[in-house]
């Protein structure tokens, strides 16, 4: 069998949602400049971004993690993902973070501070480690507070939602009323066709749960790190202290600061991956199951 292509990967979850951080494969990015590093990633190496998206290798949650060395931080991040997907999350700071420090892949620091450069910006984070300093028990980030502007939610000046209360039809925001709940948001995504997400919220004693869909109404399978900052916008901080998803993990704002709410949030490695391209496989590209 003679493979056309190879690639070595390593998967995480961050509160339930899937990254893929890139370990080898054929994107070879040599710019000086990270924003012609990302339009490069963006325009080309299509075939090889939609083999690891899709099916049989990923499915719709994927994301796409490229880590590269950086001049400014301690490593360099681009990202790719599906269509309907925003194009930054900082979930992929804590998956690739935790990553490349459990895998001996970065110089661990003294003070346990590290910066990751990315086409927002450079962005620092605090990492807890264990004992030994061989295992990322968190990963602590400082966020920005989210704007409102008319009925959306801005986002780093960019990323925009809606927020809506659970609507009464609906007993709450279950796992049981998940088909439900489902139909309901693909309606809503194409109502607000201009927006990055809908988020559906309902108010428990000390926190919200709610489900974020994304533009062509697909579930997120966390609680959102950009949901939780919309949220507090939207209902206030003493209101949205925590943020539960419907699957049941959560995000918490653990902290206050004068820049924004801190976070401490925890990615698992779930595989370290050698996908191979048959020159005879009539779905290279895989597929999305719908």
């Amino acid at each position: 069998m003679n493979f056309h292509k190879s690639f070595q990967t390593i998967d995480t979850q961050v509160v339930g949602e899937a990254f893929r951080i890139i370990v080898q494969s054929p994107i070879m990015l040599m710019h000086e400049d990270i924003l012609e590093a990302d339009h490069q990633l963006n325009t080309q190496f299509e075939d090889t971004k939609q083999l690891l998206l899709n099916e049989p290798r990923g499915h719709r949650g994927m994301n796409g993690c490229l880590v590269l060395p950086s001049a400014i931080a301690s490593y360099r991040l681009l990202f790719f993902q599906h269509a309907a997907s925003t194009n930054f999350k900082y979930e992929a700071l804590v998956a690739t973070m935790t990553a490349l420090i459990e895998q001996g892949t970065i110089e661990l620091s003294k003070n346990n501070t590290y910066s990751i450069e990315t086409v927002k910006g450079v962005y620092e984070a605090y990492v807890k480690l264990s004992e030994k300093r061989d295992a990322v028990l968190s990963v602590h980030l400082i966020l920005k507070p989210a704007q409102l502007e008319g009925e959306q939610v801005i986002i780093d000046n960019e990323r925009r939602y809606i927020v809506v209360e659970k609507p009464q039809q609906f007993k709450a925001i279950v796992l049981e009323e998940l088909a439900e709940i489902s139909t309901w948001g693909l309606l809503e995504s194409e109502k607000y066709s201009t927006a990055d997400g809908v988020i559906m919220y309902e108010q428990l004693n000390s926190s919200v749960r709610s489900v974020t869909f994304e533009r062509d109404g697909y579930i997120l399978r966390s609680p959102g790190v950009d949901s939780i900052l919309a949220l507090i916008a939207v209902l206030g901080e003493e209101a949205v202290r925590k943020n539960d998803s419907i699957f049941g993990s959560s995000i918490e704002i653990i902290q206050k600061h004068e820049a924004g709410y801190e976070v401490a949030l925890t990615a698992y490695i779930t595989g370290i991956h050698q996908f191979v391209v048959d020159r005879e496989d009539p779905l290279h590209h895989g597929f999305i199951i719908v």
